[in-house]
């Protein structure tokens, strides 16, 4: 009996020292797997709370963002599905209107007042932030065109912060700094079959 827990016990760590020897280049992405689940989990845990404090900092562009809400598994697997296609044309209406890495940020303050630069345009106005459902509204009080409020949702996932609209929402953000994006006509039309979709960027410290 002893010798066969042994033989398990060896066996065991025999497999797991082969993974991770064979995981070894993707060393990286287990890291930043495990820190976006801890710190899902404790924003959770917290009520939102964790997510209402991280946000007060200067966040810099590093993609777009995508967010699908609810429990509807259909919803869910749908958009796995169309998810990287989303991306790559929200990344060609983004670049239309000079919003890549580098030239794109927001800075939140702890007095309930941000600040932003989408490519060459900038915006500044106050936020509120429910940390219990997580929405965000932006007030931009300035800019070329009056946007008003801006609702949309904001999470906390490792060190990365989503800040994301509704669809329809962020295509009037993008289109008020330029003209009319096709790529951008296309995302909303992809996404009109489905529920509780938000879009927009993915950002880091």
């Amino acid at each position: 009996m002893k010798n066969d827990r042994m033989m398990k016990h060896m066996t065991l760590l025999l497999t797991l020292g082969l993974l991770l020897w064979g995981a070894q280049v993707q060393a990286q992405d287990w890291k930043d797997a495990l820190k976006k689940v801890v710190t899902s989990a404790a924003d959770e845990a917290t009520g939102g709370k964790l997510t209402e404090v991280a946000i007060v900092e200067a966040w810099r562009y590093t993609g777009p963002g995508i967010k699908f809400e609810g429990e509807n598994l259909t919803s869910q697997l749908g958009g796995a599905a169309i998810e990287s296609t989303v991306t790559k044309q929200l990344v060609k209406g983004y670049e239309l209107v000079g919003i890549r890495e580098g030239a794109c940020s927001f800075d939140f303050a702890g007095d309930g007042t941000f600040t932003a630069q989408l490519g060459s345009h900038e915006l500044a106005g106050s936020y509120t932030f429910d940390a219990s459902t997580h929405e965000l509204a932006l007030q931009v009080s300035t800019g070329k065109i009056p946007l008003g409020t801006i609702p949309g949702r904001a999470y906390l996932s490792g060190t990365e912060l989503q800040l994301v609209f509704p669809a329809t929402k962020l295509v009037e953000l993008i289109e008020s700094l330029g003209q009319k994006i096709q790529a951008l006509s296309s995302v909303t039309k992809l996404l009109e079959n489905y529920e509780n979709v938000y879009i927009g960027f993915a950002f880091s410290k």
